[in-house]
């Protein structure tokens, strides 16, 4: 009954957001640029920014795939991604990893227009830290990299470890699609994580003009 009541809520409260806000999308040639190139997309975001690209993904009708923790606050997220017809992996690098990475590599191989969308520093950190596994099946199908972010004029923000950011209503949003990201001989990890860095901060620039 509870888990219910705060998935409801948590759907209609994000519904009033996104119907409420001024938003504006730049970069969008570089999803349409990556998704029609006939490889998988592996949509790489960070935990605390997930509600721009959930807006993102809702609003172009991929019916995607997510990788969704089985903790509450994942199964409260993902019951509401569902209701936007994105399909979930059930897992996180910290409990089913093996079986996240088996279904990510069976998507890849199966469809080659797969878009999977996986929080990398989730699901409990350490913030701005992008998990491995993930970018290496995406590096081992050829399946491009990608991260969208974004940033709100007003918002709250929370206190936990991913300092998570909820727009409010009525404030302007602006949601940045980067380009994709270049497999390079550096660190993945830290290659990917610093990409995802930058153009996180040039969201926070758009927004602060």
């Amino acid at each position: 009954m509870k888990f219910t009541l705060l998935k409801w809520i948590g759907f209609f409260a994000l519904t009033l957001i996104y119907k409420t806000c001024k938003i504006e999308i730049k970069g969008q040639e570089y999803f349409d640029k990556t998704y029609e190139n006939g490889k998988p997309t592996l949509l790489c975001v960070w935990h605390g920014r997930m509600l721009f690209p959930i807006y993102y993904v809702k609003s172009k009708n991929l019916s995607p795939w997510a990788i969704a923790s089985p903790y509450r606050d994942g199964a409260i997220i993902a019951s509401i991604l569902q209701k936007w017809n994105i399909n979930i992996i059930w897992g996180s690098s910290n409990r089913n990893a093996k079986q996240v990475s088996k279904t990510m590599s069976s998507i890849f191989e199966e469809d080659k227009n797969a878009v999977v969308c996986i929080t990398n520093d989730g699901p409990k950190g350490p913030r701005h830290i992008a998990k491995k596994g993930s970018l290496e099946i995406a590096k081992k199908f050829d399946a491009d990299i990608l991260t969208i972010t974004g940033h709100s004029s007003k918002f709250w923000k929370f206190g936990s470890w991913d300092e998570f950011i909820l727009p409010k209503p009525f404030s302007k949003i602006i949601i940045l699609v980067a380009p994709q990201y270049v497999h390079n001989n550096n660190d993945i990890v830290k290659s990917v994580s610093s990409y995802m860095v930058k153009y996180e901060q040039k969201a926070n620039d758009y927004i602060n003009k």
